[in-house]
């Protein structure tokens, strides 16, 4: 039997045990990666000063998270009232992470997590992954020049990550859409 350890994560810094890390990271779906031994961890090395324009940019994505949590909650909710089980499994996963994504950047800032706002989404799960698909692509072109615009090459490795998560529920939604059983 082999014996448990402690990861944490690069990206949202939570930790995690298990007997290897896992492929993605279970709080903010970063890759394996960029899941380190716990007695690797060092916090020196996630205190950058932050420039103007990323401080600037990470409000932005802040707002972008926080939103994106609350429409995904809605859409849970509304999966779960219909008995979708699918639906409130996927909306409620993803509310899951956007909601990490904006509890790491609310770091980032020293800012406390700001409360959500309340989201409006449809009763239909074609709609509501529709809707998540447009913001999905939203974030990933905005993370995108928020990437390249980052003069502290912690925040840019941090933006192009945000990337390639968005990607992966971009390309979930994408599938979801396509799929004519669902």
């Amino acid at each position: 039997m082999e014996s448990v350890l402690v990861f944490r994560c690069r990206i949202c810094h939570e930790a995690y045990i298990g007997e290897e890390p896992p492929s993605r990271c279970p709080f903010c779906g970063a890759p394996e990666r960029y899941l380190i031994p716990a007695e690797n961890w060092d916090w020196s090395e996630i205190v950058v000063e932050i420039s103007d324009v990323s401080k600037v940019n990470l409000r932005a994505a802040l707002k972008l998270e926080l939103d994106n949590t609350a429409f995904y909650l809605c859409a849970q909710i509304a999966a779960q009232k219909i008995g979708d089980e699918y639906g409130y499994a996927k909306f409620k996963a993803l509310k899951r992470v956007e909601n990490e994504h904006a509890e790491a950047i609310a770091k980032a800032l020293k800012i406390e997590e700001p409360s959500l706002d309340d989201i409006s989404c449809s009763n239909d799960f074609k709609d509501n992954t529709l809707e998540g698909w447009e913001r999905e692509d939203r974030a990933i072109k905005a993370y995108s020049k928020f990437a390249a615009e980052a003069p502290e090459p912690l925040l840019k490795q941090f933006f192009s990550v945000l990337v390639e998560i968005e990607t992966d529920h971009l390309d979930l939604h994408s599938k979801d859409l396509k799929n004519e059983n669902i």
